[in-house]
């Protein structure tokens, strides 16, 4: 499980990992299960969610930019 924090107004990306093929369809990313999220808590403006997701799927804060 991925936990990351975020305040109000900023996102995540959820989209195939490094390596995955491009033409997976949607049925083959999701084999393995769904994506669940969790909301762990939270103070003031910002809250602390725990993100499960295939391996096919890579999951990052939208401020941080994708490895090159």
């Amino acid at each position: 499980m991925l936990v990351l924090s975020r305040r109000a107004d900023e996102s995540i990306v959820i989209q195939p990992a490094d390596g995955v093929d491009g033409n997976m369809t949607m049925a083959q990313l999701f084999a393995n299960g769904p994506i669940q999220i969790t909301l762990l808590g939270g103070t003031g403006r910002r809250i602390k969610m725990g993100i499960e997701a295939p391996e096919q799927l890579s999951i990052r804060r939208k401020d941080v930019p994708t490895p090159a």
